[in-house]
């Protein structure tokens, strides 16, 4: 089935527990089967990751399965195992569940197999007019055709290693992790029971049984991707101190002043004596040690007084009066400028707190750095695995003629 479940905020913690988990097993069951001690058959093939695939067995599109049946049971294949399949056309016919919109090494993929609840869902809304649904059952498969028939890539690639027996053993033990996906999703939707789940889901136009198939295979595609992963689980000390050196300033934070103000405007008091009257206030009480904030909450303008002055944490470039900033940057904590006089108004500043920079030392993010770097090498690795399969495979869609703009390219 495919993933069509919106699995990334309601199955995360659990994918990644069971992509893990997935992974050793997977490791070890391919490394059984290739080893002379293990028992089992060994797939001994020419191409043994894109050898021809069993006709697909579906819970819910039976159209799909006839169509499929039909198709092999057709006359021997030619010589390069792909069977010739009748693509859907755009625009000529409408779409069904067993409409064929891509073809995986000759295996063909129908709409239901990408879209499956979402189709039904699209089709039995009685709000939409029959091109409404062609339409958006249209960019709906536009949008997902693509990374399910990449999966699809790693799911042959899958099969042709791994016997049917090992394939049962990983859905068994990846029971647990399905079963604290639905115990999330009942938890999220307020919902007491399995059977209050199924109904639920049904009211979202799918059911329990796809929502599992949906997990396991992503979890089949996950585990076996990472199974051939190969990634250092430590980098070298030498490697991760070249990046700190490389990187020295993302380590070295930025100089900051954090400072405070009191602005007496000449309109806010009858012009400019006012404002003097109010700033000799200022400067007397100021002298007098009363605290800052105070005295800014007090006589301030409005915008200043708010905040009792403080206008927080600027780094060298904030500010447009460059010659205050200097300044600002120049003085020790707890000092103040003199009286700054404008045409406008009277100013005085405070510096509050000031932060000089200071490298980081290696010790305190050499665990940061080494995380980072096997990020970038499992990134690379994954990538590397999916191109290798994506390079071996055949995927044809129906939308492989649209612009590269329109296309969805998985990355």
């Amino acid at each position: 089935m495919a993933s069509r479940f919106p699995t990334s905020s309601i199955l995360s913690p659990a994918l990644r527990t069971a992509g893990a988990r997935m992974s050793m097993v997977l490791a070890g069951l391919m490394l059984c089967e290739l080893s002379v001690g293990c028992k089992g058959t060994t797939v001994k093939e020419d191409n043994p990751v894109f050898t021809s695939a069993p006709p697909r067995r579906s819970l819910v599109n039976h159209a799909a399965d006839a169509e499929e049946q039909r198709l092999a049971q057709k006359a021997d294949p030619p010589e390069d195992g792909i069977v010739p399949v009748a693509f859907h056309e755009i625009g000529v016919t409408p779409l069904t569940g067993s409409s064929v919109v891509a073809t995986v090494n000759g295996k063909p993929v129908f709409v239901d197999d990408v879209l499956g609840g979402v189709r039904r869902k699209i089709e039995s809304d009685p709000n939409l007019t029959d091109e409404q649904r062609q339409l958006i059952l249209m960019q709906s498969l536009r949008a997902r055709t693509r990374e399910y028939a990449e999966d699809e890539l790693v799911v042959q690639a899958l099969e042709a290693t791994i016997p049917e027996d090992k394939r049962q053993v990983i859905r068994d033990s990846l029971e647990p992790a399905f079963q604290e996906v639905c115990d999330k999703m009942k938890k999220d939707q307020n919902l007491a029971s399995d059977e209050d789940l199924d109904t639920w889901l049904e009211g979202q136009g799918f059911t329990r049984r796809e929502m599992k198939d949906t997990f396991i295979r992503r979890q089949f595609v996950v585990g076996y991707v990472q199974s051939k992963m190969h990634v250092p689980k430590q980098i070298d000390r030498a490697v991760l101190v070249k990046h700190y050196q490389e990187h020295i300033n993302e380590y070295t934070p930025d100089e900051e002043v954090r400072f405070a103000e009191i602005v007496v405007r000449f309109q806010d008091h009858g012009g400019r004596e006012g404002a003097e009257d109010v700033m000799t206030q200022v400067v007397q009480r100021l002298r007098q040690k009363e605290d800052f904030g105070t005295v800014a909450q007090e006589l301030s303008d409005v915008l200043s007084g708010e905040k009792r002055g403080d206008i927080g944490w600027i780094k060298r470039g904030s500010l447009a009066d460059k010659e205050l900033e200097a300044m600002l940057f120049e003085m020790a904590p707890s000092e103040m400028t003199s009286v700054q006089v404008h045409e406008d108004r009277f100013e005085v500043y405070k510096v509050i707190d000031h932060r000089h920079p200071k490298t980081v030392e290696f010790q305190a993010v050499q665990k940061e750095i080494e995380a980072k770097k096997l990020r970038e090498l499992q990134d690379a690795a994954q990538k590397q695995v999916l191109d290798d399969l994506r390079a071996q495979g055949n995927i044809v869609t129906i939308f492989d003629g649209e612009k590269p703009a329109e296309k969805p390219v998985r990355q």
